[in-house]
């Protein structure tokens, strides 16, 4: 067996066409182009390729987006303070947070400022929990391109057997939530979880977003399982997921690869956020 690839940069072409039309709509609704900012606190390379992806993308689509960059000193309240400004302007529609964030800032106390409407990354208490409770929310953006991807290749998660490995804000506990929603059966698994494999294998749905490169070898995947690789890790100025690739297309179904997967997903989603609303 050799799995199909989902190349996220196939979809991600037809996405930028459909919300370039979006952008339009938006402009000859309000005068304007639509506006995002990001907020981008110390140097951290995978927050900001992140945000120069945004930026580019944006800017081909007719999407404003500002870049707000933040020593790595920045004090929490300083931070807070930028935050709500930011979520008070009218002429701005959607305000995200790039993480991770310094030791000393607390993502809590900084997003419990922004409103609801303009947190589109979801990474508030208020999304957080309309997700939880099934309510229509923003959504971080991995996650939501996880399930973009699915649609596309034509997979239901319905009753689906889901390993989700990973329980960060932005990854894991996102798309247990989304996954849940589509009625998949959910096991959430981390790096307490003993004997990993033993669920791995068991899963119809893998989706792993560790950000520990080979965390996920061929003997862990169920034959023709749908693999979704939401690692991303800088290894000697390289990025690569949590899944051993090579090995692993030999036993999929479907995999995603990393970089080229769910990454050209990411700002799309985000972009669709600001000019659409919550799903």
């Amino acid at each position: 067996m050799t799995a199909t690839i989902l190349d996220g940069r196939e979809l991600a072409s037809r996405l930028r066409v459909q919300l370039a039309e979006e952008a339009t709509r938006f402009a000859s609704a309000h005068h304007r182009s639509a506006r995002l900012a990001l907020a981008l606190v110390g140097a951290d390379p995978t927050a900001a390729l992140y945000a120069a992806q945004v930026e580019r993308v944006g800017a081909r689509i007719g999407l404003d987006v500002a870049v707000r960059s933040f020593p790595e000193d920045t004090g929490e309240l300083a931070l807070r303070t930028e935050i709500a400004a930011l979520g008070a302007r009218a002429d701005m529609d959607g305000v995200a947070l790039l993480l991770p964030l310094p030791a000393h800032i607390r993502q809590r106390v900084v997003m419990e400022v922004l409103p609801a409407s303009k947190d589109v990354d979801g990474l508030g208490p208020q999304n957080a929990g309309r997700l939880m409770l099934g309510f229509p929310s923003f959504v971080p953006s991995t996650a939501d391109a996880a399930l973009e991807l699915l649609r596309m290749a034509g997979v239901s998660p319905h009753g689906k057997d889901t390993v989700v490995i990973g329980r960060s804000n932005v990854g894991g506990k996102p798309a247990a939530l989304l996954f849940l929603r589509e009625n998949a059966t959910v096991s959430f698994c981390h790096s307490r979880t003993p004997d990993l494999s033993a669920l791995t294998r068991q899963a119809d749905i893998l989706f792993t977003s560790a950000g520990r490169p080979g965390t996920i070898t061929a003997d862990m995947i169920k034959p023709g399982a749908v693999v979704l690789d939401a690692g991303m890790t800088h290894v000697n100025g390289v990025v690569v997921g949590d899944v051993d690739f090579a090995s692993a297309r030999e036993v999929a179904g479907y995999l995603t690869p990393a970089p080229g997967g769910l990454g050209p997903l990411t700002p799309l989603m985000l972009i669709r956020h600001t000019l659409i609303g919550p799903s």
